[in-house]
């Protein structure tokens, strides 16, 4: 589990998240409030799928099209929204939860991370390589 987790604010830019992501070289930063609680999580796929869509739609096939004009516009757009408006639901575990529920659970939610909360409150994020690593190591 990473204990130190670059989190930011629901009122934050998608802008600032975009930043976050690419320089923590992680594809997810958590959102919490101000007072530590776990709001949802943004990332790089989020982010993408969020200007994608409507471009695939004016385009018609991204594979034939040269021109990512829509695209750009779409992105400076995206950039002003409020990280609330583009987080997903966060995959919430206490610090008592089982390994192997934790697992479980991030496999049937499709997620990569889960907001592990002591009190409510972040205390750290654990991912699934690091869930399946020490499954598999505790032989």
């Amino acid at each position: 589990m990473t204990t130190e987790v670059r989190t930011i604010a629901p009122d934050a830019t998608v802008a600032e998240a975009a930043e976050l992501i690419i320089g923590s070289g992680y594809g997810a930063i958590p959102v919490v409030n101000r007072d530590g609680t776990p709001r949802g999580v943004v990332t790089r796929v989020a982010l993408v799928r969020q200007s994608l869509p409507s471009y695939l739609q004016e385009v018609g096939d991204l594979y034939r099209s040269a021109e990512f004009e829509p695209l750009e516009e779409q992105v400076r757009e995206l950039a002003l929204l409020p990280v609330r408006d583009v987080m997903e639901p966060a995959l919430a575990v206490t610090e008592d939860t089982p390994l192997a529920e934790v697992a479980a659970l991030m496999v049937t939610h499709h997620a990569q991370q889960a907001a592990v909360t002591k009190d409510g409150l972040l205390l750290g994020v654990l991912g699934l390589q690091d869930t399946i690593e020490r499954i598999a190591w505790r032989g």
